[in-house]
């Protein structure tokens, strides 16, 4: 929006480009010399795409062809707005700190979409501590909360995309109209509602100094809407030591631990941000401490006795009791029981028991995850030994060849 370049200007049409009611009343700039606080003049002191002159004498022709600068909001701090839908928009400086800026949503009861661009990319995939991933879509606004409000039922909004609602800006101390309208996607793909009093987690990786800002974005497709927002300042998301991925969960029991990845937790009521040390069910997990990439879908154990399953990035399940870990071990392929004994070492096998290679009693598995019992037949051990397996694995003979 922007003021007329020429013809009528008045107060409560700058009052209304700068998202300030109409009727408010503003001196021009004060009776100092120096515009004060909340003054017109002072509130366009950093149009464009001129600033209006802070130098007295001043007049209303100064604001001709003049847009309002919506105020930058500090990360940190929480961002509320109720009773009126709309669009709503918000610069936010995170300054030159690298690591993760983490955006807590909380659209209370009445469904309300979020998403924030970050140098030139739309973040809008949720997750939170009841109902895990949230996936969102393209550049739209991810659209949560109470999905069985009368009016505002995901097929009502549906058969209403897309909505175009009025849009409100920042302008220093509130979130006010400006005038201006912005039309917003309620269709299927962008719509998650499940219930209310939900709080959502959002991840926006910030690994360089620069870009400094970001914008927020919310939308409030429904009448009565209210929703609160916090964005934290970037920080180095908090680690755990795990393995690379594997897909089953023995495996993930008996992988080694060497590597470190990274979760961001999740917040509950006011804002108050989980104090787990390990990833729990809903985390978003990552493999840089930024949070640019989630982890690839599998298992990864994180305590000796349990592991985490991780689908679209975030953790879905915790599974617990972790069997004995098997034991590689060199063996030939199968054969005669005449034969084996000339035969190449060259196989990998694995075993449960507690040496280098099994003995009688012991099971034999053709995989490291132990879910597949070796056929049944003669081989040749690689230390020279031959060994018969029986049905399901289990040793039955171990003789000199």
């Amino acid at each position: 929006m922007a003021l007329p370049s020429s013809g009528t200007i008045s107060a409560s049409m700058i009052n209304i480009e700068s998202a300030t009611v109409s009727t408010t009343t503003a001196p021009l700039s004060g009776t100092s010399s120096t515009p004060q606080t909340g003054s017109l003049v002072k509130r366009y002191d950093d149009a464009t795409p001129t600033p209006v002159d802070q130098n007295a004498p001043h007049a209303y022709s100064e604001f001709y062809g003049k847009s309002f600068t919506s105020p930058d909001v500090p990360c940190g701090g929480t961002l509320s707005a109720g009773s009126g839908t709309g669009y709503f928009e918000a610069t936010v400086t995170s300054g030159s700190p690298t690591g993760a800026i983490v955006v807590y949503f909380y659209p209370q009861g009445v469904p309300d979409g979020v998403a924030y661009e970050f140098n030139g990319t739309t973040y809008n995939d949720l997750t939170s501590n009841t109902y895990g991933y949230a996936a969102g879509t393209g550049n739209n606004l991810n659209i949560v909360g109470d999905d069985d409000i009368t009016n505002c039922t995901a097929s009502t909004l549906a058969s209403q995309s897309p909505k175009t609602l009025p849009t409100s800006v920042w302008n220093g101390s509130s979130f006010g109209l400006n005038g201006g309208s912005t039309s917003v996607v309620t269709t299927n793909t962008n719509l998650n509602g499940t219930s209310g009093n939900i709080y959502y987690t959002l991840v926006i990786p910030k690994p360089s100094s620069t870009p400094t800002t970001g914008t927020l974005k919310v939308v409030g497709p429904c009448t009565g809407t209210g929703w609160n927002v916090k964005v934290l300042c970037p920080a180095t998301l908090p680690s755990f030591t795990t393995n690379g991925v594997v897909g089953t969960f023995q495996g993930a029991c008996c992988a080694a631990q060497d590597r470190t990845y990274y979760f961001a937790r999740n917040a509950g009521g006011s804002f108050v941000v989980d104090t787990n040390t390990l990833p729990q069910v809903g985390n978003f997990v990552f493999s840089d401490s930024n949070g640019a990439s989630v982890l690839t879908n599998g298992y990864y154990r994180i305590t000796s006795n349990t592991a985490i399953y991780v689908v679209n990035g975030v953790v879905d399940s915790i599974s617990t009791g972790c069997s004995a870990c098997l034991t590689s071990y060199a063996s030939s392929l199968s054969g005669r029981t005449t034969d084996v004994c000339g035969f190449l070492t060259n196989q990998t096998y694995y075993h449960n028991g507690s040496g280098s290679y099994p003995v009688v009693n012991d099971v034999v598995y053709s995989n490291s995850a132990g879910t597949t019992f070796l056929a049944t037949g003669f081989r040749k051990l690689g230390n020279g030994l031959k060994y018969r397996v029986d049905a399901n694995g289990v040793v039955g003979a171990i003789t000199l060849c």
